[in-house]
């Protein structure tokens, strides 16, 4: 039950930050209602990596999942799984953040 919660928390943080990143690349509302017209590519590239980023942690999170039997048991030891992500995952995803983070602070500094 604890692995399939993990697995449930998880998947609802990554679909999160790709709600984000989709977000992050609408232009923003200037005070007049208009739309800002130019450079989408400033705010292509990092939606990219953070989609990438997160497309492998989707991967890696149900690979997971499946090898263990949805989370009963490692096939290798017979004992109860690891947990669901490996660190790096974490690591990854907290990147991947951290990137968007720092592209929607870099474009709000004044040109």
């Amino acid at each position: 039950m604890q692995a399939e919660r993990t697995l449930l928390a998880w998947q609802r943080t990554l679909i999160v930050l790709v709600a984000v990143a989709l977000l992050y690349l609408r232009d923003p509302l200037l005070p007049g209602g208009a739309q800002t017209g130019g450079e989408p590519l400033h705010r292509l590239f990092p939606v990219l990596g953070v989609l990438a980023a997160l497309g492998v942690l989707i991967v890696h999170l149900r690979r997971r999942w499946r090898i263990t039997e949805h989370g009963l048991h490692d096939d290798t030891t017979g004992r109860p799984p690891a947990p669901v992500a490996r660190p790096w995952a974490l690591v990854l995803m907290s990147a991947a953040a951290c990137l968007l983070a720092v592209a929607a602070a870099a474009s709000a500094l004044p040109a």
